[in-house]
């Protein structure tokens, strides 16, 4: 069935092995004891799922593999793989297929199944890619904005192709093409084939533009004309084509960012994937995991010698919660905020990255609770470029666009000042504006037009009443 593999068994494994990698039998036997084996690297593990990487030196020259192993720890996972085929099986077959499309991809070396009459676990070895990254960190970290128009173009030829092919990736973000460079070009492949099905015929349009909505959320990565450079190529040139689906694309985009913030409302507040629980002697609280628990335990140590409601530490800060502002009476205690927090993280606003609320539990100790967010590097306060005339056409801009991003979605506390707002200046030069304060916005179900408009009027009342008060100053 499926050309260059062989099969192999060993022991109740069952494998197909590339004909290229047929050195990799003898290794196989030592997945069963993965934690004891020390050439093979567990990079992430939960109940499901197991991702690791090793390596194999064959005739002077190291291969370096990706295994993942799906587990079915319970009889019910167990039974069904009696009906259907197993993940590990499907990924195969899916890279499989698109290869035979022609889609540029890398195709697994190996798949197996571990039957003791039920399916125990299914594994997957793909080959990895030495000086690869994904679009993600590519466009994340390359400020050669030659290399980004040329990288930019041909992932428009892709995304077509792909399209065409009948290829729907229900995952279609950054973090699922890889860009690396062999034999002096630069070449784009999709991975991950996890959630992929492959249809005989090409994409409906509204299919295509719903996965063009999930890659359109990755916010503050692309400007607008790299945006447009990417879209144009995808439609071949067809300027009226183009504008035409970018408003279809910008407006499902907005409805699946706000579909992201609820559930972000609700993930936040368990433990998952993202979000996870922190209990020591002195703190119980919810924390975002990507920061470690150390990170969280020196952040918390620092409250002990907190004299006022706030304290900062490098680039974060951590907030006490005794009694709750005026302003921020909609919520009842530091979770509410937490939550909201979290909705507008999800939404992709500029505001700094909740890390994690967290209440006292220590004996001798008053039950407070702290907020702990990151601010971005490097950060200024928006009264330092009002001084400045020389900045004050781009700051202006810069505030008109912050203004499109967040309309969408709600408008800003109507007594907002300029202490609210502060700026900062991406890798690629581009000065960003961020609210402080996350009880500085509200959701709301408004029309773009109506938010955008009150949103014009608080922004342009702030910036007067501080011109006025530096006039009085002055």
């Amino acid at each position: 069935m499926f050309k260059e593999y062989i099969s192999y068994t060993e022991s109740n494994n069952q494998w197909l092995v590339h004909e290229q990698f047929t050195f990799l039998v003898s290794h196989l036997k030592h997945l069963k004891t993965l934690n004891n084996h020390t050439t093979i690297k567990i990079n992430r593990e939960d109940r499901f799922k197991i991702l690791a990487g090793f390596e194999v030196v064959k005739s002077d020259e190291a291969y370096s593999f990706i295994l993942k192993i799906y587990k079915y720890p319970s009889l019910f996972q167990q039974l069904k793989q009696l009906f259907k085929r197993t993940k590990a099986f499907r990924e195969f077959y899916m890279t499989y297929l698109a290869a035979s499309k022609g889609v540029p991809v890398e195709v697994p070396v190996a798949f197996g199944e571990q039957k003791c009459f039920f399916i125990k676990k299914s594994y997957l070895i793909i080959k990895k890619i030495e000086n690869s990254h994904t679009l993600n960190d590519y466009f994340r970290d390359n400020n050669c904005f030659a290399e980004r128009r040329s990288v930019l173009k041909e992932f428009g030829k892709l995304s077509r192709f792909i399209h065409d092919s009948g290829i729907k990736q229900d995952d279609y973000s950054l973090n699922n093409f890889l860009v690396f460079k062999r034999d002096g070009d630069t070449r784009i492949i999709l991975i991950d084939f996890e959630r992929v099905s492959i249809q005989r015929g090409s994409l409906l349009e509204k299919q295509s533009i719903l996965y063009l909505a999930k890659l359109n959320r990755a916010k503050g990565i692309f400007c607008n004309t790299e945006r447009l450079r990417f879209l144009m190529t995808y439609v071949e040139g067809d300027y009226v084509y183009c504008k035409q689906l970018a408003k279809r694309i910008e407006s499902l985009t907005f409805a699946l960012q706000k579909k992201d913030s609820k559930k972000f409302v609700q993930q936040c507040i368990h433990e998952n994937r993202k979000f996870g629980i922190f209990k020591n002697a002195g703190f119980f609280g919810r924390y975002r995991k990507a920061y470690s628990q150390e990170t969280i335990r020196i952040l918390l140590a620092t409250t002990d010698q907190m004299v006022n409601g706030t304290v900062q530490a490098k680039q974060y800060q951590i907030v006490r919660f005794t009694k709750m502002p005026s302003y921020q009476k909609r919520f009842r205690g530091a979770v509410d905020l937490w939550k909201h927090a979290n909705a507008l993280f999800a939404l992709r606003i500029n505001v700094p990255v909740p890390v994690g609320i967290f209440k006292r539990i220590s004996s001798g100790w008053p039950r407070d609770e702290f907020f702990i967010y990151q601010l971005p590097d490097n950060w200024t306060p928006i009264d330092q470029h009002l001084s400045s005339t020389d900045d004050l056409a781009i700051l202006m801009r810069t505030i008109k666009v912050f203004i499109e991003e967040i309309s969408p979605f709600g408008i800003v506390r109507q007594d907002m000042n300029t202490r609210d707002i502060i700026l900062h200046t991406d890798k690629h030069h581009r000065l960003k504006c961020f609210l402080k304060d996350y009880s500085a916005f509200f959701l709301n179900r408004q029309s773009y037009q109506q938010n955008k408009s009150f949103n014009m009027k608080v922004f342009d009342q702030a910036l007067m009443i501080h011109g006025q008060l530096k006039k009085s100053e002055g």
